[in-house]
């Protein structure tokens, strides 16, 4: 049962790394200074609320394709 969990916590972490990598690809990054800062870095931080809520989204449009 402990590796059933490992890979869904596995499969959750893939496919956040995969939304993640997305948001950074259709939007600038943001610099401060010498920093920057990806949409992703800022959207986590800010709203980890809102986050979820796309990466739900997200992962629901990604299930809508595989079943087409």
């Amino acid at each position: 049962m402990d590796s059933l969990y490992k890979m869904m916590d596995d499969s959750a972490e893939n496919s956040a790394e995969l939304f993640d990598e997305m948001l950074d690809e259709l939007y600038p990054t943001f610099k401060i200074g010498e920093l920057t800062f990806y949409a992703s870095q800022i959207l986590k931080a800010c709203d980890p609320i809102a986050y979820r809520i796309e990466l739900a989204d997200y992962l629901n449009d990604l299930g809508d394709q595989l079943s087409e």
